[in-house]
């Protein structure tokens, strides 16, 4: 027996595909195939004007190719999305609506992409330039929740700060709080022109009643400078003891027993970097470093 398909012949025994005309069922597929072509014909698809091939009796107008026949994302409003990154996003868009003005009518076209990074690069300029902490941000953005800013952090792809990283800027900022020690006298103090500064020792206390004495300006613990510990080589915060504005001049009051030399050769050489003067009062002493 010949096979209609392929043109072998075949033995009787394979004669039950479609009553001995082929000599196998892939064969059988195949012939089925080809004479379904016949009835075919090449049209454009009206979406994309792709040249297709479709059934005679299709109608031209409602031709579409395969890819066509899917449906428009409601994010971007195309019908294969370009940036899959954000229109998998969309959870987020009504917390960006409320908090951070995102366009709502960008919604369902091509724009919604310009519009998001928009948005994204708006608190990376607060974040990342200029290091604002998720609390600063609840408080510019009316957030109630300054926690959930860590989930609108990640789900914006915005890298966040490392426990160290964060803790330094809190300082810089101003926002943590500074450990008191009980082992020397503290307390809160009131200034000649009526300012309320906090004290850590009593030699602070003595030069605060000093400059109260001459009527000199003066702020305490106000400043927030970087600098490189030489020991540690890493970088800290500086919080000078005094602060004198008019002449721009910064002082720290020590004892022999607080004194780290080397530790404020390092602050030292910031303060000087930042434009500042610089006085060490070493055990009520004038010291030249």
């Amino acid at each position: 027996m010949k096979c209609k398909n392929c043109g072998k012949k075949f033995s009787e025994k394979y004669s039950k595909w479609s009553n001995g005309d082929f000599c196998s069922k892939s064969c059988g597929n195949s012939f089925s195939r080809k004479q379904s072509k016949q009835g075919t014909k090449l049209v454009h698809c009206i979406t994309c004007q792709k040249e297709i091939e479709v059934d005679k009796r299709a109608s031209d107008k409602l031709c579409k190719c395969d890819e066509c026949k899917k449906e428009k994302c409601n994010i971007c409003g195309e019908y294969i999305c370009k940036r899959k990154d954000i229109c998998k996003k969309f959870r987020i868009f009504p917390a960006l609506i409320k908090y951070f003005g995102f366009d709502e009518k960008k919604i369902g076209t091509i724009n919604i992409y310009e519009e998001f990074d928009r948005i994204k690069n708006m608190l990376i300029e607060d974040y990342v330039e200029n290091n604002f902490s998720t609390l600063d941000l609840s408080k510019k953005y009316n957030h109630n929740h300054f926690g959930n800013f860590n989930k609108i952090l990640d789900t914006l792809d915005i890298k966040k700060r490392n426990l160290k990283d964060a803790s330094l800027i809190s300082f810089l900022n101003g926002n943590h709080k500074i450990n008191s020690s009980p082992k020397y006298q503290q307390g809160w103090y009131t200034t000649w022109n009526n300012k309320q500064v906090f004290y850590r020792s009593s030699y602070e206390l003595d030069y605060a009643m000093e400059l109260d004495e001459k009527k000199i300006d003066y702020e305490m613990e106000k400043l927030r400078l970087l600098y490189w510990d030489s020991r540690l080589l890493r970088q800290r915060i500086a919080i000078p003891d005094f602060y004198l504005p008019k002449t721009n001049e910064i002082v720290e009051i020590k004892s022999d027993w607080t004194y780290d030399e080397q530790n404020m050769k390092d602050k030292v050489k910031s303060y000087k970097e930042h434009g500042y003067k610089f006085r060490l009062i070493l055990e009520h002493e004038n010291i030249q470093l």
